[in-house]
């Protein structure tokens, strides 16, 4: 009985949404930053596909276990454009900031839990590459964690990377989630995969220029990892990109799946349908 008390659901829908928000992006940070890991510290993962299906297993996963309660939308990008785009009786801007607190609480945890089960493989790779992990060139390590990109690629096609791959990734949500798209109206369950396909797909594409971000919670969460374990000023790097341009390209992405290519607004009616 003390055990049943325990876990007893909390009562309030708004809480349910936050864990969902918290747990969803735990598991596509913990499992999605841990692929990385894997390849980089132990040398498990060979090439860029092998880890890009492992997001597209996290994401998929993730966006079905919580979908149901919150909605799913696991990046604070995609909470501003559900706002801005589609406000509804069940989110709405007061939602905003709670969710996205919880989607960094989540992604802190999962890159906090990773951390611990690759502490030692990450000081070992350290000290074979002769990384210190507080100087400027710790990089060589701090990218499991946080995203950058380097030489010869510039700010400005660093930006406009992340900020086109998070407009399709945010348009394809948008779309396939439309209440005129009958193709998933009819199959619901072909969302998840689909989403999480397109994720890998754009990792494919434009992690090699600046590690294909496109969530300022899966970027931002890890880098407060990093910084906390030693990473100091290098964690940080080049971080207000990696939050920016998501912002930014989200809600094109979105507003041209709503208003241009499924014809503007929609009623009622046809959210309940």
């Amino acid at each position: 009985m003390v055990f049943r008390s325990m876990i007893r659901p909390p009562r309030s829908k708004l809480a349910r949404e936050l864990i969902a928000e918290a747990f969803g992006t735990f598991l596509i940070v913990n499992i999605g930053t841990g692929a990385v890991m894997s390849a980089i510290f132990a040398d498990a993962l060979v090439g860029l596909w092998q880890i890009a299906v492992v997001w597209v297993i996290a994401v998929t996963v993730a966006i079905s276990a919580t979908g149901s309660i919150s909605g799913a939308h696991l990046n604070p990008a995609i909470s501003i454009c559900f706002a801005l785009l589609r406000p509804s009786k069940s989110f709405g801007w007061i939602k905003v900031l709670p969710y996205i607190l919880a989607q960094v609480c989540g992604s802190v945890l999962g890159s906090a839990a990773n951390f611990f089960l690759y502490s030692g493989l990450i000081r070992d790779y350290e000290v074979t590459h002769g990384i210190v992990r507080s100087s400027g060139g710790a990089i060589g390590s701090a990218k499991a964690f946080g995203e950058y990109f380097v030489a010869p690629i510039t700010v400005t096609q660093a930006f406009f990377a992340e900020a086109l791959g998070t407009a399709l990734l945010a348009g394809v949500i948008f779309a396939l989630t439309h209440p005129r798209n009958e193709t998933t109206q009819r199959h619901g369950g072909l969302v998840p995969p689909l989403i999480g396909l397109t994720v890998g797909a754009l990792v494919c594409v434009v992690a090699p220029l600046t590690q294909a971000g496109f969530n300022p919670a899966r970027d931002f969460g890890p880098r407060i990892v990093a910084y906390l374990a030693g990473w100091k000023s290098v964690a940080f790097r080049g971080s207000w990109l990696y939050i920016l341009a998501p912002m930014v390209g989200a809600p094109v992405g979105a507003a041209f799946v709503d208003r241009v290519l499924y014809g503007g607004a929609y009623n009622d009616d046809e959210m309940k349908s």
